[in-house]
């Protein structure tokens, strides 16, 4: 189901956007930085040389030893992928012989299962954190086991239904008869163009022609008016003409305007999109207002495709961030987090509006403050009033 056009552009699309929080930020870029849990206490030199440390460990997920293709930027896009697909974000968090974590590697989710709870475990009603929680299925045999502590098993969208067994929701799952519907819908227009018949009238010829030689004359002929893939293949019929014979033109079927056919791709497209949490113009599909025939009043798709962003890629950015602060630097230090910055911030036009807007009622030095820059002498003057003032 992944594979369908539409499908693989919302999932290559959010792909690409969460891909783009890969990169260390300094700023409010988007990307990500490392920083202490708790908010409120100021780092240490040593503090700032363990984040330092910490962000050149995920840059390149661990040691060069493990996997030395492998990017930060590549472990986004393949956990996303997969978790965008089956609901499920599976990657191996790497310890050395002490239980060090020296790196981590995004792990196939088709092949990941949830063990089996043993009898201990069910009239405890909870799994053993020492015992293997995960296993590795590859073509009927398990090749792995691993711990709680030991892979990330990551779901979106979890369910209390004891018959899911803490497996995720995956959207495709919920848009398996859409997808179907567009399918057919696509099959139906395709055929129509390719093998149907759709002719434009019928040639109708009075002639005493021998039936044999009809047959070869109407042979040439469909040999070189016929379409493609027989497409607009023309009847041709052959009348006496001594005879009272007549033929008419009877429509077998309605065409694809009457049936509706682009409104109902058009809703099909919609549901699509928002089942993925995602606008139809993040994908390139911008429609306009239900029942409004002008377009000097519609929204600007920008802004449609921003509130996209945050109903579908705030919760991703969100999701993705837990799991990597839960599996991989807490266990390297809990006093560090990641955090994803950027989605939040605004064009650099508006920045400077809004600086502009400060200089009225701020002074230099807190203007300055808002930028950790240190104070000027008679910075203690509104902005807007120290030219005024020197002049």
């Amino acid at each position: 189901l992944s594979k369908h056009p539409l499908i693989s552009a919302i999932i290559q699309t959010r792909v690409n956007q969460a891909a783009e929080f890969a990169q260390y930020s300094n700023d409010d870029d988007l990307g990500f930085e490392i920083r202490l849990r708790d908010e409120k206490a100021e780092p240490t030199p040593a503090d700032l040389q363990k984040m330092d440390e910490i962000k050149r460990f995920i840059q390149d997920c661990g040691s060069e030893t493990i996997d030395f293709e492998l990017t930060f930027e590549g472990f986004i896009r393949q956990i996303v992928r997969d978790s965008l697909i089956y609901d499920q974000c599976n990657f191996e968090v790497v310890k050395n012989r002490r239980g060090d974590v020296i790196g981590f590697l995004p792990v196939d989710a088709t092949s990941i299962r949830r063990t089996k709870l043993t009898k201990q475990e069910k009239q405890k009603g909870r799994r053993d954190p020492d015992k293997a929680a995960f296993c590795q299925v590859i073509e009927g045999k398990v090749v792995a086991e691993f711990g709680q502590r030991d892979l990330c098993f990551g779901v979106r969208r979890p369910r209390t239904s004891m018959k899911s067994k803490k497996y995720g929701y995956p959207e495709l799952e919920e848009l398996l008869s859409v997808i179907q519907n567009l399918m057919s819908a696509e099959i139906y227009n395709a055929s129509n163009f390719n093998n149907g018949i759709s002719a434009n009238g019928i040639i109708a010829i009075k002639s005493k022609m021998d039936p044999k030689l009809f047959r070869v004359f109407r042979r040439e002929f469909y040999q070189m008016l016929t379409g493609v893939n027989n497409a607009k293949r023309t009847p041709l019929i052959q009348l006496d003409p001594e005879g009272d014979e007549d033929i008419r033109s009877i429509s077998m079927g309605s065409s694809n305007r009457e049936m509706e056919y682009n409104a109902w791709i058009s809703y099909l497209i919609k549901v699509l999109c928002g089942v993925y949490q995602m606008d139809p113009a993040e994908i390139g599909f911008v429609f306009g207002s239900e029942g409004q025939s002008s377009a000097l009043i519609q929204a600007d798709p920008t802004a449609r495709v921003l509130m996209g962003k945050e109903k579908g890629l705030r919760p991703l950015i969100r999701s993705i961030q837990s799991w990597i602060n839960k599996y991989i630097i807490h266990q390297i230090d809990p006093r560090f987090q990641i955090s994803f910055i950027g989605l939040d911030s605004m064009p650099g036009k508006q920045k400077i509006e809004i600086e502009q807007h400060r200089m009225k009622y701020m002074t230099i030095n807190e203007i300055r403050a808002l930028h950790d820059l240190d104070s000027v002498e008679d910075g203690d003057l509104i902005a807007a009033h120290f030219g005024q003032l020197k002049a």
